[in-house]
């Protein structure tokens, strides 16, 4: 028994590593995906196959999900941090989505014994989705690990995500895996020829049709829009021990616009700098009235010594539009019922305030614009159910920058400069991940995606190449040109076929100059959004009633 045990922990164990080895900045061989989870399938009918009594399958099924998790997000742990944060950065989200990722297995197994072993493959792809389409937006979301994110680097692969969206990409990796599986079972146990023969064509149709079809589609796509020449910035600060105080705001700003200056040409018309850029401190003199408010605030940007230098930079190139990342702020009116993402402005004083990390834009002419981020590293930048448990601020992980719970943006917006016709969409960071919320700026007008964040928390770790890659898909599902400023790299630009240009080098100061498209028309995926997923959760429902109606019929017929 000892030995079966071993052979189960170590065709688990492989599950995992099959996975680490197709992911984006650890292996980046994508085409394991297809057989990666081959392994604990087979462990899971030498399971099946054990004598005696029902033994549980579940610690298997976590192991492969741990060691996938922890060999592809080790890089928490490189946060600059005392031991403790760096112990918790790493084990919340590897825990916590190796546990989510091993509900649909138990579900699987769950419908097999009470629907039949023909329900347990449908319903295992029926929960996999729900659960990767749940875990866009619950408090703990962390989609970074979902199938159809391993493609984020071979984007010839996935041209199809524009009328399917990343979870097309999931579907396409589930049914050639079971496909397979099932084909190798056929193989072994069936020794008619002619159903081993239909058992591969089957594959190869699964697997190679929607390939051609993406191959096709790369090749033969014209890129749709009116160009525009835009800048993006690289300053290369060090978000601990420069970024947060460590370097003058301002001078720190005016490096940015030396760095765009340098590049720029007549035809510039866009400089997006990067996460955060803008740190200018914001104070606040309540003995007049109304209060002087002096620094970043929402409440009046246009005053901020940050926007002032900007407008300075624009004399010098009237025609050039200018987003940049801030930390915020806003003073909330007195008396007004305080948001759950407020803090007091100081004791006594009877105010409060609500911190962003948010994005100010400045059109080349008409009022400064901004936007908040909407998406939120929980435990960071969000802590998660203080509807439920309450205020939560004190044990925010603190990572050098703004933390605790921000104002978040509801609406989808999209930042305009009506003098040039520019329709920015804005992607703070982690925002860039989300695919649905990206098509919903799409949807509002957006013309092109501009991603501003800061990887420099992990060092030198595999962390900001997985973030990179990623963007690579939204330009697929929205046919929208990215351009990708980020404090200290990678920065670059991608085309509406998702292929990255110009790309700088990591932890160096740069800037780079592209031309890109700026496209109006919507994809199906920008239309209709994430279809895969609304049906996966509605027929993930639909199951669970059923499963739940024949326990309850099998207990009446008991008594």
């Amino acid at each position: 028994m000892a030995a079966i045990r071993t052979h189960l922990l170590l065709w688990s164990a492989l599950s995992g590593l099959l996975w680490a080895a197709a992911w984006p900045g650890i292996g980046g061989l994508a085409p394991l995906a297809f057989v990666a989870w081959l392994p604990l399938l087979h462990a899971e009918r030498l399971n099946e196959a054990r004598t005696g009594r029902r033994r549980s399958f579940t610690p298997y099924v976590l192991l492969a999900h741990f060691v996938w998790n922890i060999t592809c997000s080790w890089w928490f742990f490189m946060v600059s941090e005392p031991l403790a944060t760096r112990l918790i950065s790493v084990a919340a989200p590897v825990l916590v989505n190796t546990l989510m990722m091993s509900v649909p297995w138990w579900m699987k197994r769950i419908a097999a014994r009470k629907m039949g072993p023909r329900m347990a493959v449908p319903a295992f792809v029926v929960f996999w989705l729900a659960m990767e389409r749940l875990h866009h937006g619950w408090d703990l979301q962390w989609p970074w690990f979902s199938l159809g994110n391993v493609f984020g680097g071979w984007p010839a692969w996935v041209q199809w995500y524009e009328w399917t969206g990343m979870l097309g990409g999931t579907l396409w990796i589930l049914a050639v895996t079971f496909l397979i599986d099932a084909m190798l079972h056929t193989w072994r146990t069936d020794r008619s020829v002619k159903a081993g023969l239909k058992a591969s064509t089957l594959v190869a149709g699964v697997m190679f049709l929607p390939l051609a079809v993406s191959q096709v589609r790369f090749h033969t796509y014209l890129e749709e829009g009116d160009p525009m020449e835009v800048v993006v910035v690289q300053p290369n600060v060090d978000p601990y021990s420069e970024k947060f105080g460590g370097v003058d705001a301002m001078e720190q700003l005016d490096r940015m616009l030396e760095q765009a200056a340098g590049v720029m040409t007549g035809d510039t018309r866009l400089v997006v700098l990067p996460e955060t850029a803008l740190q200018e401190p914001s104070t606040v003199d309540l003995w007049s009235e109304p209060p002087r408010l002096y620094g970043l605030w929402e409440n009046d940007l246009e005053s901020s010594q940050s926007a002032l230098r900007i407008r300075q930079f624009q004399d010098a190139h009237p025609d050039v539009a200018v987003l940049a990342g801030m930390s915020s702020n806003h003073l909330l009116p007195a008396g007004m019922p305080r948001p759950r993402a407020s803090r007091p402005l100081g004791e006594g004083t009877g105010r409060w305030y609500q911190s962003s990390n948010a994005a100010m834009f400045l059109p080349s002419h008409g009022p400064v614009e901004h936007y908040r981020k909407s998406k939120l590293v929980a435990g960071v930048e969000a802590m998660p159910f203080e509807q439920v448990l309450g205020r939560l601020d004190h044990l925010a992980l603190d990572l050098g920058g703004t933390t605790g719970s921000l104002a978040r943006q509801v609406e989808r917006s999209v930042l305009r400069d009506t003098s040039s016709g520019i329709a920015v969409v804005p992607a703070i960071c982690y925002e860039s991940v989300f695919g649905e919320q990206v098509a919903a700026h799409v949807r509002n007008g957006g013309e092109f995606i501009a991603v501003i964040t800061n990887d420099g928390w992990w060092g030198t770790s595999p962390g900001y190449h997985q973030h990179l890659t990623f963007s690579s898909l939204r330009a697929i599902e929205t046919r929208r040109a990215v351009a990708r400023s980020a404090n200290t790299g990678i920065s670059c630009f991608m085309d509406q076929r998702g292929v990255m240009h110009e790309m700088t080098p990591w932890w160096e100061p740069d800037a780079r100059r592209a031309t890109i498209m700026r496209n109006t028309h919507l994809t199906p995926f920008v239309r209709y959004g994430d279809v895969v997923g609304r049906i996966a959760v509605g027929a993930a429902a639909l199951l669970i009633v059923v499963m739940l109606m024949r326990v309850a019929r099998t207990q009446k017929q008991g008594r």
